[in-house]
């Protein structure tokens, strides 16, 4: 007997991840997923197991109920509207004062003092814990760094590093949400180099990744911990690699790694953190981290951020989840400093709620801000209205919905490649090379060499057709050695012998994997050039959107040349292999 949809292997395991991994529903974006649901309707196709007739999307129980009835009524179609009406206003958190903080690991912290502000939204403490790690962390941040932790760092550290009976620490997840410029930073560096030494509490090797906005971004929170890793060469390992930025413990190779959004897949991780989690997509952390994590012992998975309209569904999703568990701990953990929806933009009160650090010399700089966005200036690069710049950088708040997906953006900000140029530019050594055809109509050359001070220099130009391009090749390969070359993969066959090295098949995976890496180089001035017309104009176009499995091309321009560069830049910029035994 033919199973029916709701017995497949898939829909039962999928239901089961809903528990594990806690989701936003797909349809309304606010209330907490519970159940598969089958896009199309299953009673709208001729459902066949395993075919691909239909996918999985999380849903809550009122949008699949109402799905249903829009089935039965003969008023669904594709991109039909089935979610619930709008909610109400969102939820205030628990009172300092609430019976449920009454804990012992909590004493001491339960008033804030003068300068701090409770937060307004936070999670119970978990059904689980017993104690927590938190004053032992802030003894190693304190000894290492040389200052004290802020009261709102020792209660949020706390409250992350609960633990049960058996000293695993019990939130998989946490969410950590407050405006800007308060010390995420600076917390979120000691949290990481305090994780890769707890090998020995946790039986083995703690592997980080640490992912972000943009890599750029991770490297600066990095750069402090990475120069006072150097100076003592006997404990641990640095690597400075673009894209590849690396601390390792010697003494049982636990790493804090840094890697571009994009470039998350493939890693068993112990902790995992995304910083400005609101631009992170939710794939690459559900589909390329989270299940890598389970197996793991007390894996955490830490999204640190301030409120951005653009956001995606990673954190808006989970955000919402927890919301809906706060009174329970059965979810993420959420801490948040924010300022309610109906905030008065001049309310100092508000302004007060979204920082849990207040100081004269902090409101001073919001009163500047205001200024600035009553004069229509703006600082964020991705949102260009003042107002709701305001509202998410210095109120905190959320939006209820996340942000349109598949509109594209440049690969690189205005002014990025300009400021790259050198004039007289130059590198030695072995080259990368990469060639692509445009349809027959011509070909794209790149080259990429190393310089002295570990800069990549790039070159890259048009040819008219495809012999002219492996002449060119041809030619490098008398002056400088190549060390690689990438070539299409349908043109394998057309590339001549005797050029001194084996051509290799680059596809849309290295395309993919190649943008993020080329746009995180390029931001963090790790890469140079001379003029290079061709490539001025191909960047000036270039577009990119977002998806599950990396950046993906628009098709804008001679995109040919697009990919030549990123398949040459992401060659170069990988590290050389270090062999296992010296």
């Amino acid at each position: 007997m033919a199973r029916t949809p709701w017995e497949e292997p898939a829909y039962k395991q999928f239901r089961r991840d809903l528990q594990v991994s806690p989701k936003v529903c797909a349809r309304c974006h606010r209330e907490r997923a519970v159940e598969p649901d089958h896009e199309p309707p299953v009673a709208l196709h001729d459902h066949q197991e395993g075919s691909g007739c239909c996918r999985l999307i999380p849903a809550c129980r009122a949008c699949n109920r109402r799905g249903g009835q829009l089935v039965q009524r003969g008023r669904w179609w594709p991109g039909a509207d089935v979610a619930v009406s709008e909610p109400d206003p969102e939820r205030d958190g628990l009172d300092p004062k609430d019976r449920r903080w009454r804990v012992a690991w909590l004493d001491g912290l339960r008033t804030p003092p003068p300068d701090a502000t409770w937060p307004r939204l936070m999670t119970v403490p978990h059904p689980a814990a017993v104690g927590s790690l938190g004053p032992e962390f802030w003894r190693f941040a304190e000894t290492r760094s040389g200052r004290p932790l802020r009261w709102w760092q020792q209660l949020a550290t706390c409250r992350l590093l609960e633990v049960d009976v058996d000293g695993r620490l019990v939130w998989p997840g946490a969410l950590l949400s407050m405006a800007r410029q308060l010390g995420k930073s600076w917390l979120l560096r000691e949290l990481c180099l305090w994780r890769i030494q707890q090998g020995g509490r946790f039986g083995e090797p703690q592997d980080v990744m640490h992912t972000g906005k943009d890599l750029a971004v991770c490297k600066e929170v990095q750069r402090p911990a990475r120069i006072w890793a150097k100076a003592r060469p006997e404990v641990f390992k640095v690597r400075e690699v673009n894209g590849q930025e690396e601390i390792e413990l010697l003494a049982d190779g636990s790493r804090w790694m840094l890697r571009a959004k994009e470039a998350t897949y493939g890693y068993s991780v112990s902790m995992a953190a995304a910083d400005e989690a609101w631009k992170v997509r939710e794939s690459s952390i559900e589909e390329g981290l989270a299940p890598t994590m389970v197996e793991r012992v007390s894996p955490q998975l830490l999204l640190v951020s301030t409120a951005h309209r653009s956001a995606t569904s990673l954190m808006l999703g989970r955000r919402q989840a927890a919301l809906a568990e706060l009174e329970s701990g059965d979810g993420d953990l959420l801490i948040e400093w924010s300022a309610p929806q109906g905030a008065d933009l001049e309310d100092r009160d508000g302004w007060r709620l979204a920082s849990p650090h207040w100081t004269p010399a902090r409101e001073r700089l919001i009163e500047r801000q205001l200024a600035k966005m009553a004069a229509g200036e703006v600082d964020d690069p991705d949102e260009p209205d003042p107002v709701q710049s305001f509202r998410a950088q210095w109120l905190n708040q959320w939006p209820r919905r996340p942000a349109p997906t598949g509109n594209t953006e440049p690969l690189l900000a205005v002014g990025v490649w300009a400021a790259l140029l050198e004039p007289g530019a130059s590198s030695a050594g072995p080259i990368w090379v990469a060639v692509e055809d445009d349809a027959g109509l011509g070909a794209a050359v790149v080259a990429v060499g190393r310089c002295g001070d570990g800069r990549l220099e790039v070159d890259g130009w048009l040819r008219a057709d495809w012999a002219s391009a492996m002449a060119d090749i041809a030619g490098l390969g008398r002056v400088r050695q190549i060390r690689s070359l990438q070539v299409g993969a349908s043109l394998l066959d057309r590339v001549p012998v005797g050029l001194g090295v084996a051509a290799r098949p680059a596809t849309g995976v290295q395309t993919r994997t190649g943008l993020a890496v080329l746009r995180d180089v390029c931001q963090s001035g790790g890469l140079v050039h001379d003029v290079t017309p061709d490539l001025d104009a191909a960047l000036g176009v270039c577009r990119v959107r977002e998806a599950a499995s990396g950046l993906i091309l628009a098709q804008v321009g001679p995109i040919h040349l697009i990919k030549a560069l990123v398949w040459a830049t992401a060659a170069a910029a990988r590290p050389a292999k270090v062999p296992a035994v010296h």
